[in-house]
């Protein structure tokens, strides 16, 4: 009785283990999805319009379009209060409104070419 009881100690003592392992592992290397916020608020980046180029898990990435013309600014919109964006949205900042930076987004390309681009939200100037 007494090996059956250590062996069954071993064996939940082993799936303790093993979970505990999972959990971490799972926690650390995808908890993040690239998205580095900032403690405060950044600088405004536009008050421009934004057409959605590409959805991503957790947000948007949008160029920036000033006059119908794109500007090469590329930047992620985060999933804010339930907001869910799709291909080709055109996002236009409102009147006393712009985007504000509130992050960094790093990404790699499907080309490898890692990239980083501001996270932003809509907030009063």
């Amino acid at each position: 009785m007494k090996n059956f009881l250590i062996f069954l100690a071993g064996m939940i003592t082993g799936a303790a283990l093993l979970f505990g392992v999972a959990y971490f592992y799972n926690n650390s290397s995808s908890s993040d999805n690239g998205i580095t916020m900032f403690e405060q608020e950044g600088d405004a980046i536009s008050t421009n319009s934004f057409n959605v180029i590409q959805v991503v898990n957790g947000g948007a990435l949008a160029m920036e379009y000033t006059y119908g013309i794109p500007t090469g600014l590329v930047v992620l919109f985060i999933d804010e209060e339930g907001y869910s964006y799709y291909d080709s949205q055109n996002i236009t900042i409102p009147k006393g409104k712009c985007a504000r930076q509130i992050g960094i987004y790093r990404y790699v390309t499907k080309e490898s070419v890692e990239k980083t681009v501001p996270v932003v939200a809509i907030r009063n100037k």
